[in-house]
């Protein structure tokens, strides 16, 4: 068992916390500190995270990197590196050194369109004809933080293309078909995955022929991500994990290219969420961290909300209720602020409305009642408000609401009130029973099995088999 590093959790918790007056600075805030110091003082970025934090406290890292152990000492207060407990390993092997990992290539205009024309070409291919491609499976932990670290950096641009530039009526042309495809994926779910990748494959065949680094490019490199966020997010609700993973890491290089911050936020908000669905909370507050600090001198409050819903989500998986709650009251203060221009023109900023930010806090306060019961009437109390807030058109939406608080009212021993609510959801759960709706009826189903001996919650159990099987 590794020793704990008591030295570096006591200065850490003598320092202030900057964002919850009168508690002691988060592993988070000290991580920020410490990348922000770097960067000020070496003019490089640095991806410190609370993750990090917690295995040097842990004792299961005892000898961070040089810059690093100076950041903080600086944060921290320490005169030297003894005073922070840190440790160099002992030599135990001799031989020579092993060499340093090569830096990662920052994103280039066409080595992205390239990975991108690669993986539309693989999705469009008969099942029977694909063939294994590199880079194809799901990434975790520091192989998917390593893959995401040049969204701090510049963009490598290539030679200017002599091909034909962008015209006006056509990327506004693009700009309404992206519109359209969001509109009734969210309210239809009747939209062809295979649909949207075969428009992202050609728009990005047209994108490589055309001049680089012009506005018009730009605005089309945006475009891109936009469908690339819409592939992901139809592979996500289709429960095509490893292909949602790529697709959301596309968006986020295509909206760095376009030199769109928030929207490469907003698709890893989206890649975090997903690894919360995956039950990885560990890789999903990285992920928002490193979204955090990439946007931390450009985000609007909207996009703070969203970044802070998904921080919160992190800490409810794991059951940490006092950071839970500070990244909720940050999300609901960040939201109060308004909106501006650019958030109605980015998704996940321009969705977050009311009835949104209730649904997900209540989501997320039942999967903190998973660890203490007593949070799931705040549960039922902020999923009821998003119930009562929702537009009609927001079908989708509605019924995960209505599961998910059904799930609450297990929590609270109330099986007739929960059966009822999923009675109400199975008639538009139907079209979308195959992907993530599914999920959560199995959730259901599994979760009710404690019931199964009442009549209304054997009814719902049973039908729920129907539609899923179906």
């Amino acid at each position: 068992m590794p020793r704990p590093n008591s030295l570096l959790r006591a200065a850490r918790e003598r320092l202030p916390s900057t964002v919850a007056p009168g508690e002691h600075a988060s592993r988070a805030e000290v991580a920020e500190a410490v990348n922000e110091w770097l960067w000020q003082t070496t003019r490089r970025r640095y991806v410190l995270d609370a993750h990090y934090l917690a295995k040097l406290e842990r004792g299961v890292a005892r000898w961070p990197n040089a810059s690093y152990r100076t950041g903080l000492r600086h944060v921290l207060g320490a005169a030297d590196d003894a005073a922070l407990g840190f440790t160099p390993a002992r030599r135990t092997v001799s031989g020579p050194r092993p060499q340093a990992a090569a830096p990662l290539p920052p994103w280039d205009t066409g080595l992205v369109i390239e990975r991108v024309s690669s993986v539309t070409d693989y999705d469009l291919m008969p099942p029977s004809c694909r063939r294994l491609l590199t880079g194809m499976a799901t990434l975790v932990g520091a192989a998917l933080v390593r893959e995401l670290q040049p969204l701090l950096w510049p963009v490598a641009r290539e030679a200017a293309s002599s091909g034909a530039a962008f015209s006006p009526p056509e990327l506004d042309a693009a700009d309404r078909l992206v519109r359209v495809l969001r509109s009734w994926h969210s309210a239809h779910g009747a939209l062809s995955r295979p649909t949207v990748i075969a428009q992202l494959g050609a728009h990005v065949r047209r994108l490589r022929a055309a001049p680089q680094g012009t506005p018009e490019s730009l605005r089309a490199f945006r475009i891109g991500a936009e469908l690339a966020d819409i592939a992901a997010t139809m592979s996500w609700d289709a429960g095509e994990h490893a292909a949602a993973q790529r697709y959301f890491m596309l968006a986020t290089q295509l909206a760095h290219i376009a030199g769109d911050d928030t929207l490469a936020a907003v698709a890893l908000a989206s890649l975090a969420r997903q690894c919360f669905d995956l039950g990885r909370p560990d890789d999903g507050l990285e992920v928002v961290q490193l979204a955090q600090y990439g946007t931390r001198n450009s985000a609007t409050p909207r996009l703070r909300a969203v970044l802070a819903t998904r921080e919160a989500w992190a800490h409810a998986q794991r059951g940490e209720a006092a950071a839970f709650r500070r990244a909720v009251g940050l999300a609901e203060d960040y939201h109060s602020e308004g909106v501006c221009e650019l958030d109605l023109r980015t998704p996940s900023t321009r969705s977050l409305d009311g009835a949104e930010l209730a649904g997900i806090i209540g989501a997320r306060y039942r999967d903190l009642a998973r660890h203490d019961p007593k949070h799931a009437r705040t549960a039922q109390d902020y999923i009821g408000r998003a119930l009562r807030l929702r537009p009609a058109d927001r079908a989708r939406n509605r019924v995960f609401d209505l599961v998910g608080l059904a799930r609450a009212h297990l929590i609270t021993r109330e099986p007739d009130q929960a059966a009822a609510l999923i009675h109400d959801a199975l008639p538009s759960a139907a079209t979308w029973a195959a992907g993530r709706v599914g999920a959560r009826l199995r959730d259901f189903h599994r979760e009710a099995a404690a019931f199964a001996a009442e009549p209304d919650v054997r009814d719902a159990r049973d039908a729920i088999a129907v539609l899923v099987a179906a």
